[in-house]
């Protein structure tokens, strides 16, 4: 708590000032960010850090695994999708970027044999949403390193989101109309180095270098 109170003390003393001019521009004129930002709940992965980007520059959601749940018919409590529909059909966003990272303790999980419990339930419901990246993982690389298979899961959990990202009847529609982009990244938090899948290469690549 002491240290949240000091970091708190600095955003007021300093970077507030150093903004506000920004704060109050988004108070009365509202956000208005052209991305929508899905990545893991991971402490380590800061999405305005690692993209140098501004209050009001990235509509975010986070989960465990920073994963896309298919679209349902809405009887279930589903935050990411509300968020999802809000970023796309309100805000109107351009883009959605899934991003991914290593050393992902959500991905690492899928590996594990992990008993269900009372306690564990709704974690374990949740991960198999990343199920079909572990399989394909695993049927790819058979004989590879533990540390390959799940760098490798990782990546392609990123683009199994976009699939699932299209079941959305509102998102197809603006893709479709070239109104909506859908892109999946990769951070890794060792280097600092963020992939882009090219959609036209078929892989990965340096974001720095994608002009997709």
């Amino acid at each position: 708590m002491k240290a949240l109170q000091e970091g708190y003390k600095e955003f007021k003393e300093a970077l507030y000032k150093e903004n506000e001019e920004l704060f109050n521009d988004l108070v009365d004129n509202g956000q208005n960010p052209k991305t929508f930002f899905v990545t893991c709940s991971d402490s380590r992965v800061v999405p305005n850090l690692i993209t140098n980007s501004k209050p009001g520059d990235l509509f975010i959601a986070r989960n465990i695994g920073n994963f896309i749940p298919p679209y349902q018919d809405g009887s279930a409590y589903l935050a990411t999708a509300s968020a999802l529909e809000y970023a796309v059909g309100v805000l109107e966003v351009e883009e959605v970027i899934v991003c991914a990272h290593s050393e992902c303790g959500a991905i690492g999980s899928l590996f594990k044999a992990i008993k269900p419990t009372p306690n564990n339930i709704h974690i374990i419901n949740w991960l198999s949403l990343g199920n079909a990246a572990r399989d394909e993982a695993l049927k790819t690389l058979p004989n590879a390193p533990m540390k390959e298979i799940r760098d490798f899961a990782e990546k392609a959990s990123a683009v199994n989101q976009l699939n699932n990202l299209m079941t959305y009847p509102l998102v197809k529609e603006r893709v479709e109309q070239g109104k909506l982009k859908l892109k999946a990244w990769h951070y890794n938090i060792r280097t600092g180095e963020i992939l882009t899948y090219s959609k036209k290469l078929k892989k990965y690549i340096p974001l720095e270098e994608c002009n997709e």
